[in-house]
């Protein structure tokens, strides 16, 4: 379930129910939920606490994950822990479990069934109720529908905007607490060693048997001594290479906690963008639907007169134009800004020596990049249009001594 072990042991002596001296360390069970922990030992060979063992929350009745969460935290409350220790327990086993979220998904599981239950019964019904009546109706519900499912969308769409804004400023803002050479070197690093572990066939070995150790379908217990043997081997192999490449242990950046907007403060404002947008659109609809034909004939002149300016200067079309304004294209061909224009090539100091790119005007700043011929990793400077190897401090060396082993023991 997740929950910390150690919340289920007696700290220090205790006595119990019986009279009897507990020692701390043991597990103990408080008396109210002791019909709990009965029917969870009963229930362990059931094929959902099958599917509990092997981590395949999805497969269990939603039943029994409801009755395991809230056991677990009424058993904790009633051994003396805090509301809030109780709480945080509660959520590991929701977030692991995805409590919250199936009960979400049966409830709307429930309500779809109810609409097609209702659709059923409207159709079989003979009170006041004649062929035509069931028609229109039937008819006007699948509108309904629909108007709720294109709600439904432009409400998502809008939500995942807003949330990946969001989190977009959040990394933009965690991006200026290094400087930018900081940040190459930082990043770089991380490059080398993932392709280094992609590589490792040992450590890809052993992610799968870690992976299959996890979905056996066998006791917990069985599995520990195992799982905790490839735990300790994946970590020497990263270290290994980590000290190989750098010559240090890279530093394990911390999993802080995210501070969002609240996921109620988010579905407001982007149930107000989906509502402003059905409302534009309908305004919109309804000036569309206002318009005489003289003016529809006189839209297709003003889009006809565009396509004719466009193809003078070259251009074929061949699908239907878009909202373009006249006067605004005009402006755009006499500024020239058609195409990209070439600032200059970049040679990049590498092992192939034939490593180069193509600057455009208007870019600028560095950018650390590998070479797609030798995978020599270099820093391109656009504003002074160089490129020199990227100084990480022992790592490029050792690289490229390595990488002269390699082709000299292929030659050999």
């Amino acid at each position: 379930m997740g929950i910390d072990k150690e919340l289920l042991r007696a700290k220090e002596k205790v006595t119990d129910i019986y009279g009897k001296t507990v020692k701390g360390g043991a597990y103990i069970f408080p008396k109210q939920s002791v019909d709990f922990c009965v029917t969870v030992i009963q229930k362990y060979t059931s094929r959902d606490f099958k599917k509990l063992r092997s981590a395949d929350y999805d497969e269990m009745a939603i039943d029994e994950v409801v009755f395991l969460v809230r056991g677990f935290y009424i058993m904790l409350r009633n051994l003396g822990c805090s509301e809030k220790i109780a709480l945080e327990q509660y959520k590991v086993m929701e977030r692991r479990m995805g409590y919250k979220l199936r009960l979400a998904s049966v409830e709307l599981e429930r309500q779809l069934d109810a609409i097609r239950e209702l659709a059923k019964e409207y159709e079989h019904s003979y009170i006041s109720f004649n062929y035509c009546d069931k028609t229109y109706f039937l008819r006007y519900m699948a509108s309904k529908v629909e108007a709720t499912r294109c709600f439904i969308e432009s409400v998502y769409g809008s939500y995942t905007d807003i949330r990946s804004e969001e989190l977009s400023d959040m990394a933009l803002e965690e991006s200026y607490k290094e400087s930018s050479q900081t940040s190459i070197e930082r990043i770089n690093k991380e490059m080398i060693f993932f392709d280094a572990l992609e590589h490792d066939d040992e450590y890809q070995k052993l992610l799968r048997q870690q992976e299959n150790l996890i979905a056996e379908d066998t006791f917990i217990k069985n599995k520990q001594a195992r799982f905790r043997k490839i735990q300790v081997r994946l970590a020497e192999i990263r270290e290994k290479h980590q000290m190989e490449l750098f010559g240090e242990l890279l530093d394990e950046e911390e999993d802080a906690p995210l501070t969002v907007r609240h996921p109620m403060d988010v579905l407001k404002k982007a149930v107000e963008d989906a509502e402003s947008w059905i409302k534009d659109h309908a305004e919109r609809d309804e000036a569309e639907a206002a318009k005489t034909p003289e003016d529809i004939e006189q839209e297709k002149a003003e889009m006809e007169r565009m396509r004719q300016l466009l193809e003078e200067r070259g251009v074929n079309l061949n699908f239907d134009l878009p909202n373009t304004d006249e006067q605004e294209e005009e402006i755009f061909v006499q500024s020239g800004n058609l195409a990209w224009e070439v600032k200059g090539t970049i040679q990049l100091s590498c092992y192939c020596k034939k490593g180069q790119i193509t600057a455009y005007k208007g870019i600028k700043g560095k950018c650390a990049m590998k070479c797609p011929g030798c995978g020599y990793y270099v820093l391109v400077d656009y504003d002074e249009m160089t490129a020199k190897p990227l100084e990480l401090h022992g790592p490029v060396r050792r690289i490229e001594k390595k990488k002269n082993e390699q082709q000299m023991a292929k030659i050999i």
